[in-house]
């Protein structure tokens, strides 16, 4: 009988060592302007799974307004965030930076960067800055100028117009003061209205939302979208690094590496969503312009306020460079 005892509880002790650990449950607030029914959203679905076979079980909470989410992570109500890469600034300048104006001027130089991001440890170490981690890059959608005149579309017509910008990134007011431009306050909650008012003559958005904000109404009969991206748009997953097991953060940014594509796919099709008739194209002669002037003001901000990494800025030269070596940019060492 004892050593029958003896036996069980060798074997139950085997069963209990063998049987899988308890997921720890965390909470991402989640940015997503269309809320728990958006793309976005429904998008994290398979995150979650995956979550699961790292040990994490993933609580997701819907925002509409980025910034309470970002300040909810702020004060410790959730475990991570996910937002726009600009409104994450202010916790790691690294990541951010994929956002730098005119850095990235296709879908495929953003895969690249990112896929190099989720490849290499050297870039990853620089994804964690204090307790923070970004986890995961999201595109969601080239950031184009949408004007009220479709007769602007060059640098030098911007001087003097009414630009409605995101004061809390640091990037744009430079860019309005660099083409002499008016700087209009504005967060995502009021571009829309103060575009489709007349409020200002210019704002800049990605595609998503088009729809959403109901943009066609400001562009009217003479407006347009300047197919020259002004930034790569993107959601960044941050973390609270102590809240999560050891190697989550590789696993989750190879997560969404992988599903790149996938992700473009939602970004192509707000893209196309966007009448033909509105797109104004820019001849190879005048985008020249556009990129210095995007050029002059990454390395302004660099250099004077500090808001963009110096590291990322010059990887992203040389994805440029390897796409198209015959850019002005090349034969300088600027980046």
């Amino acid at each position: 009988m004892i050593r029958a005892i003896a036996t069980l509880t060798v074997l139950l002790a085997g069963l209990l060592s063998a049987a899988p650990a308890q997921a720890e449950t965390r909470t991402l607030c989640i940015f997503d302007p269309a809320g728990r029914s958006g793309d976005y959203f429904r998008f994290l679905g398979d995150y979650v799974l995956a979550a699961k076979g790292w040990g994490v079980e993933l609580e997701l909470k819907p925002y509409t307004d980025e910034e309470t989410a970002a300040k909810d992570y702020e004060a410790g109500a959730c475990d991570g965030v996910i937002a726009t890469g600009v409104r994450l600034q202010r916790f790691n300048r690294f990541p951010s930076t994929i956002e730098a104006i005119g850095a990235l001027p296709s879908y495929e130089l953003l895969g690249q960067m990112i896929g190099t991001i989720a490849k290499y440890e050297s870039a990853a170490a620089k994804m964690t800055s204090g307790d923070h981690e970004t986890v995961g890059l999201i595109p969601v959608g080239a950031v184009y100028l949408f004007v009220r005149d479709r007769n602007i579309d060059t640098v030098e017509e911007l001087a003097g117009k009414r630009i409605a910008t995101m004061d809390y990134d640091v990037a744009a007011p430079t860019m309005v003061d660099k083409v002499g431009a008016i700087m209009v306050p504005a967060d995502l909650g009021s571009i829309g209205p103060k575009f489709n008012n007349g409020e200002v003559d210019i704002c800049y958005v990605s595609s998503p939302v088009y729809e959403p904000f109901e943009l066609w109404k400001g562009l009217g009969d003479k407006g347009g979208v300047i197919r020259a991206p002004l930034a790569q748009a993107t959601l960044q997953v941050l973390v609270n690094r102590t809240k999560f097991p050891e190697g989550f953060g590789a696993k989750s940014r190879s997560h969404f590496a992988d599903r790149y594509n996938e992700a473009l796919a939602l970004v192509k099709k707000t893209d196309a969503g966007i009448p033909d008739k509105y797109w104004i194209e820019i001849p190879p002669e005048r985008k020249a312009k556009w990129d210095e002037m995007f050029l002059d003001v990454r390395v302004g901000l660099r250099d004077n306020q500090k808001a963009y990494d110096g590291t990322m800025l010059s990887v992203m030269r040389k994805l440029r460079c390897g796409a198209d070596s015959s850019r002005a940019e090349c034969a300088l060492t600027r980046e």
